[in-house]
């Protein structure tokens, strides 16, 4: 189903993030409902789909009688956008779609990445991007939540090793043409205070196998680093999130060399969350910190330069 707004005459186009806020806070009251009508058949139909609870999760279910409360008018006030998670089990492999479903969704697309822990990452990056030139191919306006199963369950299977020993073999040769990167963002956020996203912050990370450190409060600051199409897998999903900012403020690369030991390149071990147990002093409610503190932090890790990239001003320790 495509979706055209009769009251405006115009059709919603794919755009950059700041453009998609401006469509939101235009679309009228009737067009935000019907957009919510439209999820909420799309959860109907894959809650037939996926009955148990295990392969479809709606992360949080107060959101979704919230929305429904919105789209029959018991409230004017517009709900948290929806988060679902399906996962699927596809030959001899299992994989996890993670969806966030805007408030105009399906006006335009949803963020989506798909995700696997016996899927290495060069095969689960591409299956990422092959998914989403397919969902680039439907008719603009369609629901594609759906879609996106059904070619996961034909096509996922393709992207998991039946022979491991000769794709690591195939992958060694071509290692000398293939340039692989280390990379190093610093994040920059408007805050950083939902406990969830925090968590899913450290999961994500120590997932792909990301070192770094996440600092809460407002403003929120993140770094991490690792090999590149690690940082750019782990940065696609946390930025689908919901937020009221976030922004890349500076990207760090270096081309490594064949068989080079990624950890010289690393200035954290691992990656955590900040606070006292790092000698950085907490404020009031928690998400104040002493930034001399802070400054001293990345001192200590090589990377007091970016204490101006991020605020403006040269630090100094307290």
């Amino acid at each position: 189903m495509s979706v055209w707004f009769q009251s405006t005459g115009r059709k919603m186009n794919n755009s950059s993030e700041g453009q998609l806020d401006k469509i939101c806070e235009s679309l009228s009251q009737a067009e935000l409902v019907a957009m919510i009508e439209l999820q909420l058949s799309e959860v109907d139909m894959l809650q037939s789909m996926f009955p148990d609870p295990r392969e479809l999760v709606v992360e949080d279910p107060s959101v979704l009688c919230d929305l429904r409360d919105f789209a029959e008018g018991r409230t004017l006030l517009l709900p948290p956008h929806l988060d679902l998670i399906i996962n699927l089990n596809v030959g001899k492999g299992r994989l996890s779609m993670s969806a966030n479903l805007p408030h105009h969704y399906p006006a335009v697309q949803p963020n989506i990445f798909v995700r696997s822990q016996t899927l290495n990452r060069d095969a689960q990056h591409r299956l990422n991007q092959e998914l989403l030139g397919y969902l680039k191919m439907l008719q603009q306006g369609d629901l594609c939540i759906g879609p996106a199963v059904t070619w996961l369950q034909e096509k996922g299977e393709t992207f998991f090793d039946d022979h491991p020993e000769e794709v690591t073999k195939s992958d060694a040769n071509t290692m000398e043409t293939k340039v692989i990167k280390f990379a190093r963002l610093w994040i920059y956020s408007h805050h950083i205070y939902s406990k969830v996203k925090r968590k899913d912050i450290l999961d994500l990370s120590r997932e792909f196998d990301l070192t770094g450190f996440c600092l809460p409060g407002k403003p929120g600051i993140i770094c991490v680093e690792g090999l590149s199409r690690n940082t750019e897998d782990w940065w696609h999903k946390v930025r689908s999130w919901n937020w009221q900012k976030i922004l890349c403020k500076k990207l760090e690369e270096n081309e490594l060399k064949a068989e080079e030991d990624i950890s010289k390149y690393r200035r954290f071990s691992v990656f955590e969350e900040l606070g006292s147990e790092n000698n950085i002093r907490v404020k009031s409610g928690g998400f104040h910190v002493d930034m001399g503190d802070v400054f001293k932090y990345l001192e200590n890790h090589e990377s007091g330069y970016v204490f101006k990239e991020y605020f403006g001003i040269s630090g100094r320790a307290t």
